[in-house]
């Protein structure tokens, strides 16, 4: 009997835990096609600036991302690097990619939430963003240990219920303490894609924001 209930348990544990999946997936998938990813097909080509204020030092590098050709040029005040992302072999190389996709994934992340493969999602519901205090649902994507330029980090995004995302909790290496929050505003809209340009932290003194965005 006890065996019967043994099993009969392990099977509600699992069933939950893909009901829980699988409404993290949906919900994944609805905050990406609230950003446009069904409509980044027609994209050809994507030029902005990713400029990072800390009080009123700023800094900044330009990129344009040939993304049919999957080319990618970097310029910045001291140089400017054009490359392949499918034939990156030198360590040079992957460091200017690995600032190619950090700087990305601060103008696209509601993409990447559908795009990148070794994640595990999950949901809560009810939860209060932790800058603005709203209500909202928050999305946990969790990178696995292998793959990516920075294994095992984890991000919290906090959605409202038109999935729109309003901040974010970045964990590096994926530790409960917050590594950087900020908030998600000022959305443009170009070729089908929405893109939020200014990134804000708690205190106001961290900005990050893109000037320049041409979507073609």
């Amino acid at each position: 009997m006890r065996y019967v209930l043994l099993v009969v348990t392990m099977f509600l544990m699992m069933g939950c835990n893909a009901y829980a999946q699988n409404t993290a997936q949906k919900t994944a998938v609805k905050l990406a096609r609230k950003y446009g990813v069904k409509k980044f097909k027609n994209v050809n080509s994507l030029a902005y600036t990713f400029n990072v204020q800390r009080d009123t030092n700023v800094t900044s590098r330009g990129w344009f991302w040939d993304v049919k050709n999957n080319t990618i040029t970097m310029t910045t005040a001291k140089e400017k690097v054009t490359y392949k992302r499918d034939t990156i072999k030198s360590k040079e190389m992957k460091a200017v990619d690995a600032r190619f996709i950090n700087d990305q994934y601060w103008l696209l992340y509601p993409l990447h939430v559908v795009w990148d493969a070794g994640t595990t999602l999950t949901l809560k519901e009810d939860t209060l963003s932790p800058i603005g205090k709203k209500k909202t649902k928050m999305l946990t994507v969790q990178y696995n240990k292998v793959d990516g330029y920075s294994p095992g980090d984890a991000y919290d995004l906090f959605i409202d219920k038109n999935y729109q995302l309003l901040e974010w909790v970045y964990r590096s290496g994926g530790v409960a303490k917050p590594s950087l929050m900020t908030t998600w505003e000022h959305p443009i809209k170009a070729k089908g894609l929405t893109i939020p340009t200014v990134h804000v932290n708690e205190t106001g003194k961290f900005r990050i924001f893109f000037t320049g965005v041409e979507v073609k």
